[in-house]
């Protein structure tokens, strides 16, 4: 792991961290767009307005005949109300979210993925370890570099439930960063595994695309879907593993 490590900071060190800072600009903008967007269009579906005053309620000196908890409880219901319209408005443009994540990951994976296969034959020796445990070691190493996309992808919905959401169960809130955090895993082993194996960045670009954009809007704004996304990322490092172990990468 030692050599990996070395191996996986070149001369251009300094680049790199920019190419990583770049592709999570562009992840956080996007997600941030997308989520501002979102909640201002779940405001007005899910909201109770009234035309004139522009809020529910009532006027001056007119008295109420329901107690105070009736009115707190129809609040947290409208709240509630708008963030499960917010999850499901910003996960209608997954589609768009995939294909940001799809590049934004190739901008920041690249140079390390590239490394990784230039001396995958010689870390075998220094390494002393097999083919597949050395994959799975650099996947790894991969998946902590990229901690800054996965921040990205989280920050404006932690921004949006505590401006805006606050006071509410976070069930849908933690649905939409699960789904959101399980995509962006499942096209990092795409990218890493593609790569890794065949050494061509176009075969791994298209290649995630297609996964990106054949599961965008197909899957439903539930716990299955995470689910999904996580059992296609196993099945690709499954198949990265055996392909290793029958030695199908191209040199």
């Amino acid at each position: 792991m030692k050599n990996m490590i070395k191996g996986s900071l070149s001369d251009y060190l300094l680049v790199e961290i920019l190419a990583v800072i770049l592709a999570a600009v562009l992840i956080g903008s996007v997600t941030a767009y997308i989520s501002a967007n979102s909640i201002y269009r779940a405001s007005i579906i899910g909201g109770m307005v009234t035309p004139i005053l522009g809020t529910p309620g009532y006027l001056s000196g007119q008295i109420s005949e329901k107690p105070p908890s009736y009115y707190a409880e129809q609040y947290v219901s409208l709240r509630e109300r708008i963030s499960d319209l917010f999850g499901r408005l910003v996960w209608l443009r997954s589609t768009l979210i995939s294909a940001v994540y799809a590049v934004a990951v190739i901008i920041a994976l690249f140079p390390f993925i590239y490394r990784q296969r230039v001396s995958f034959v010689p870390l075998l020796f220094r390494e002393r370890s097999g083919p597949v445990v050395l994959a799975l070691k650099g996947l790894l190493l991969s998946l902590f570099f990229l901690i800054p996309l996965f921040v990205s992808s989280l920050l404006p919905l932690l921004i949006v439930s505590r401006n805006w959401l606050s006071g509410i169960r976070m069930t849908y809130i933690l649905l939409l960063s699960s789904m959101l955090i399980s995509l962006l895993l499942m096209l990092i082993v795409a990218v890493y595994s593609t790569y890794i194996l065949w050494g061509r960045i176009d075969l791994a670009l298209i290649f995630t695309l297609l996964i990106a954009f054949g599961l965008s809007g197909k899957l439903g704004f539930e716990w299955r879907t995470v689910w999904v996304y996580l059992g296609i990322s196993a099945s690709l490092v499954a198949f990265m593993s055996v392909s290793f172990h029958r030695r199908w990468m191209i040199i």
